[in-house]
């Protein structure tokens, strides 16, 4: 009898084993993606809000002191570049909601 209580009992510790490990999983893609998604170098892809016109995009970038360089079909999202260093953080001041390495603009770069 002590022998089934001693397998039940760990035939319940079983599922939360399971959520530790996928919570440890889920939390490793996240700061690999943070990792990957940083912005470095000279050039950013810049999101505005999607309610802006190209227009207001390029404000932004105007405002933080940056060059616009290239837009993909959303008029909200744009590569941006600065030689300047905090570039990163003069865009999040200008009113941009995300700013990300460009690279990740090689999809829409492509057409896809």
């Amino acid at each position: 009898m002590a022998g089934l209580l001693k397998l039940e009992s760990e035939r319940q510790q079983m599922p939360a084993a399971g959520v530790t490990v996928s919570a440890y999983f889920v939390f490793s893609l996240v700061l690999v993606a943070a990792v990957i998604a940083r912005p470095s170098g000279p050039f950013m892809l810049v999101v505005t809000s999607p309610n802006q016109s190209a227009e207001g995009n390029m404000a932004v970038i105007a405002k933080a002191g940056g060059r616009f360089v290239w837009a993909g079909r959303a008029p909200w999202i744009s590569v941006a570049q600065s030689d300047e260093p905090g570039f990163a953080e003069r865009l999040f001041d200008a009113g941009a909601y995300l700013v990300l390495n460009h690279d990740l603009a090689v999809g829409c770069r492509e057409g896809k």
